[in-house]
């Protein structure tokens, strides 16, 4: 997350605003603001857990925010890949999750259909 990063704390410095400025205005605590500058979202449980958080710091900053998340997403699966190419373990490719992301849909747009069929 090292480009996203530099990139939200550059704005952020640009506007003469302080980690404790934009957690009192969006309410996210300071420990993600604090991973999502710094680059270190593995200290968060769930990196995608990030994403929401991520989207409303962007837009607070008047960045776009797709952009921004597309670019996290982009580093997260570059450094999951250097990190399991070092260790010897498999990761995921990206079409692997669009397919379980489909899937997921599948069923819940089943379940939806057989409790709204019900009804």
């Amino acid at each position: 997350m090292g480009k996203v990063g530099e990139a939200l704390r550059q704005q952020r410095e640009s506007r003469s605003l302080s980690l404790e400025d934009v957690r009192s205005a969006l309410g996210i605590p300071l420990h993600y603001l604090q991973a999502m500058e710094n680059g270190k979202s593995r200290l968060v449980a769930d990196e995608f857990y990030l994403i929401p958080f991520l989207r409303r710091y962007a837009e607070f900053l008047d960045l776009d925010p797709a952009v921004v998340v597309a670019q996290f997403l982009g580093d997260t699966v570059r450094d999951e890949s250097r990190a399991g190419a070092g260790k010897g373990v498999e990761t995921a490719q990206p079409s692997q999750w669009l397919w379980v992301a489909i899937g997921a849909a599948v069923v819940v747009m089943v379940a939806l259909w057989l409790i709204l069929g019900r009804g």
